[in-house]
């Protein structure tokens, strides 16, 4: 009996690293009017920011059907595996409730689904910490079990370029965009308890990733864990962080880095950095 770990298109995973892993991404769809896509296999995301530049109007982004789950835990089922599934904070999207309704329809015990309660690199955290427990042998119940325990210790910072795309979200008004844009407000966001919101507003980008550093002193990088630097549109924005966290030596020992496609990316735009880790205790 295998253990077989799913996850979805949110945690912004490359495909091909998943696939090594023995990772199934369920996917999303975004649509641009009357043109669809399958996040991850129908568009990358240089093409997704370059058509998020050229609207007027915010994508929209559907979650997974039940469907799209029941597939692979009848696939799991018929081989006798277990299954544990994390998946985008159901404060963000209705991917959980899919995939409960999925395992009702499976009719199969052997399935946990995990509210990771984050978002993009949030997730490949748990979910690699998942594939490490599997690997060294672990049934499901014990691997759902301990990423539950540490699913509450992951942090996720980020500064937001501009504040356009929240406007476009319905997040805020056109009044407060614009004098964002003319006083180059810089917000720091944050995923705290599943959902995102703003931890801090900076003027300019310089201070904006200063406040970001010390929000990283406040909440310190666990080093017995992968840390990923979070970028939107471009990796070139890591000259504005990385480099001032070395001088302080601060620079994380395992780090990697995640671009944010387009479940989180249609609200926070081009432009944006961050870190996505675990807390040190």
């Amino acid at each position: 009996m295998a253990v077989r770990i799913i996850t979805d298109s949110a945690s912004d995973f490359d495909l091909a690293v998943a696939k090594r892993r023995g990772i199934d991404v369920v996917p999303m769809t975004i649509q641009f009017g009357s043109a669809t896509f399958i996040t991850g296999k129908t568009i990358s995301n240089d093409v997704f920011y370059q058509l998020l530049q050229e609207g007027k109007e915010n994508p929209s982004t559907s979650q997974p059907t039940p469907e799209s789950f029941l597939r692979l835990f009848e696939e799991a089922r018929a081989a006798g595996d277990e299954v544990v599934a994390i998946l985008l904070s159901s404060k963000l999207s209705g991917t959980l409730q899919s995939a409960a309704i999925a395992k009702g329809l499976c009719e199969y015990d052997p399935i946990y689904i995990v509210d990771s309660l984050s978002a993009t690199a949030g997730i490949q955290l748990l979910v690699n910490y998942a594939c490490k427990l599997r690997d060294s042998g672990l049934p499901a119940a014990a691997i759902a079990e301990e990423v539950e325990r540490q699913k509450g210790k992951i942090r996720i910072f980020a500064v937001i370029d501009t504040l356009e795309y929240l406007r476009r979200g319905g997040r805020l008004s056109g009044f407060q965009a614009g004098l964002g844009a003319v006083t180059k407000l810089k917000p720091t966001i944050a995923v705290r308890d599943g959902a995102v919101g703003i931890v801090g507003k900076s003027f300019g980008m310089s201070a904006a990733v200063k406040h970001l550093m010390k929000m990283l002193e406040e909440h310190p990088i666990d080093d017995d864990f992968p840390s990923y630097f979070l970028y939107s549109d471009s990796r070139a924005v890591e000259e504005l962080l990385l480099p001032r966290l070395k001088e302080r030596g601060r620079l994380p020992l395992r780090l990697h880095y995640c671009g944010i496609g387009p479940a989180i990316g249609t609200h926070i735009g081009p432009g944006a950095l961050g870190m996505a880790y675990m807390e040190r205790e």
